[in-house]
Order: C-alpha cells, then sequence, then structure tokens
C-alpha cells in the first residue's frame, strides 16, 4: 500500500481549506439571506440546518466510506445535490424581489460544490493508496449487470421490436463500460503492449532467420555408413501368374463390384424397391418410395438416382417385359 509523503499531504491540506471555507461561507450567506426576510434567527438557522446542514452531513458520510474503501449508497450521492437544491428552492420562495431570488437561490449551492470537491479529494487518495477505485468497480458492476439484461433480452425476447431495441441498448452500454477505471486502462495498456511485444519479436525472427535451421551436429563415427545397393545391370522379367490365378470367378468378381449403401439413403432405397419388384422400377414408383422413406422425391431426383443405382449395379434385372 503506497503512503502518502508530507508534500502531498501539505497541498492536499492546502487544497481543502478553501473549500471547507467556500461551504462555511455559503451557509453564512444563507442564513443571513433568511434572517433578512423572515427577521427571527432561530428560524434562519433552521434554514441553514436543513439545507447546508444536511448537506454537509451527507458529505461527512460520503468522505468516511471513502476513506474506508467502501461505495457510498444511492441516498447519500443523491442528497448531495437534493438538499442544495431544496434550499436554492426555499430561498426563492422567501426572497421578495427577483433580484434577491437569484442571490438566495445561488447561495445554497456553495455547499454542494465544497462537499463535492472534499469527497472527491478523499476518493482519489484511496485510489492513490490501495491502487482500487470502488466507484469505478461500483459503476462498471451496474453497466454489467445492464449488459447482461440487455443481452438476454435481445435473444429471448417474444417481440422482435424489444430484441432490436435492447440490443441498441446493449451496445451503447458497452460504449461505456470501463470509462474513468484507470486500472481497467492500465490492464487494457498491458495487454496491448504485450501483443506489439510477440509481433515485433516474430517480425524480427522472420528477418534475420532467413535460412532453414541446420540439425545438429554428431559425432564423426557415431553411425555406421549405410551401403549402396548394387545396380542391376539387367532387368528381371516379372514371372507371368498362372491363367487359373489371374481369372476370378464370375461369381466373385459380381460379390466385390456390388457397391454397399448405407440403409435409409435415396440409392438404398431404389435397389431394395428395383429387388422387391424383380425388374427395373417406374419412374412414379421410385418417387414413391423415396417419398415414403421421407427423402426428396422429386421427379428429376428420381429418375437420376435410378441411373445411378442402374450404371452401379449392373447385375439387376432389366425393365419388366410387357
Amino acid at each position: 500500500m503506497k503512503t502518502l509523503t508530507r508534500g502531498q499531504i501539505a497541498v492536499l491540506a492546502i487544497a481543502t481549506i478553501p473549500m471547507v471555507a467556500v461551504g462555511i461561507g455559503g451557509a453564512i450567506g444563507t442564513y443571513a439571506n433568511a434572517t433578512s426576510v423572515l427577521h427571527r434567527r432561530e428560524t434562519a438557522l433552521g434554514v441553514v440546518a436543513a439545507g447546508e446542514g444536511a448537506t454537509l452531513v451527507a458529505a461527512i458520510v460520503m468522505i468516511g466510506v471513502t476513506m474506508l474503501g467502501q461505495t457510498a449508497p444511492l441516498a447519500i450521492r443523491a442528497a448531495l445535490w437534493l438538499l442544495p437544491a431544496a434550499a436554492s428552492i426555499m430561498g426563492l420562495a422567501i426572497a421578495p424581489t427577483p433580484t434577491e431570488a437569484v442571490v438566495f437561490a445561488l447561495t445554497p449551492l456553495a455547499m454542494t460544490a465544497s462537499a463535492e470537491g472534499i469527497s472527491f479529494l478523499a476518493r482519489r487518495i484511496v485510489v492513490h493508496r490501495t491502487g482500487v477505485d470502488v466507484e469505478a468497480q461500483r459503476r462498471n458492476a451496474a453497466l454489467l449487470r445492464r449488459i447482461a439484461y440487455q443481452r438476454a433480452r435481445a435473444e429471448r425476447h417474444p417481440w422482435r421490436l424489444v430484441r432490436r431495441y435492447s440490443a441498441l441498448v446493449a451496445w451503447r452500454l458497452m460504449a461505456r463500460l470501463g470509462n474513468e477505471d484507470a486500472a481497467l486502462g492500465s490492464a487494457l495498456t498491458d495487454v496491448q503492449n504485450t501483443r506489439i511485444i510477440d509481433g515485433a519479436n516474430t517480425a524480427l525472427a522472420a528477418m534475420f532467420s532467413s535460412a532453414p535451421e541446420l540439425p545438429p551436429a554428431t559425432g564423426r563415427h557415431a553411425a555406421p555408413a549405410t551401403p549402396r545397393p548394387p545396380r542391376a545391370t539387367t532387368v528381371a522379367k516379372t514371372a507371368t501368374p498362372p491363367a487359373v490365378e489371374a481369372t476370378l470367378p464370375v461369381d466373385t468378381a459380381t460379390e466385390t463390384s456390388v457397391p454397399v449403401y448405407e440403409p435409409g439413403t435415396p440409392h438404398y432405397v431404389v435397389r431394395e424397391l428395383w429387388l422387391r419388384q424383380g425388374h427395373r422400377p417406374t419412374e412414379s414408383a421410385v418417387v414413391d418410395a423415396l417419398g415414403a422413406a421421407g427423402l426428396a422425391n422429386s421427379r428429376a431426383q428420381a429418375g437420376k438416382i435410378r441411373r445411378q443405382v442402374e450404371a452401379e449395379n449392373p447385375k439387376l434385372p432389366g425393365p419388366r417385359a410387357a
């Protein structure tokens, strides 16, 4: 964990003092404005407590949870803006003239600037010391949940318009993922640098190793020399096999020439129909057989398959005699 130096602590303290002074000045101005109109100090003090005081409480809570490395609740973050806005509306309501209304409305906003500035500094101190930006992680986690929901709705929703809208929303959310996240940016930069180094290494290796690598050297007497075969001076005559062995039986040649079709294929269906009828089937019969088997049964397809089966099975019976 990093630690702040004395110089950093001094600079942060000096920068924080004006922020606190601005918040105090805004509270004093609001108190003076309310006193001039209401003419009651207790009521003016209540106005300041409801506006600047409540904003100060929200700022202290936000600074505390930030220093503990936790995310600020949504109510606290909203209070830093809603409470000064309520004080501004109160100033507009009690101002006697339009000019004073503008002044009364702007005075409470000083506390908002002071609270936001101090909270931002506290958050940056925690990020510097721990290296973890909890607020950025919270925003990225919320974005990832929304992206996951929109992507699921873009793929599974029954309405086409909703699917298209969710896809567009998911792409817009992806463009915001990782904004102001220094850790994510550093990690992506490291990945890109690694790829650049790998690409440069590959390019340099290709440039400086143009020749193929030689095989490793072996011992001088590691293996005996392989003798070369003697060159034949005469061409040896091949023996002619006997006539009985050269001629195969008709049945054997027929059996080996019959193709094997996988059951369920169009050729298998047509050949089974051919053998079952005992003659060359008609084209309409082939169409009906293919349709019954759940296969494509157009007339052109039936004629083509019948011709292929007839060419590959010459021993099938011919057409039926008229």
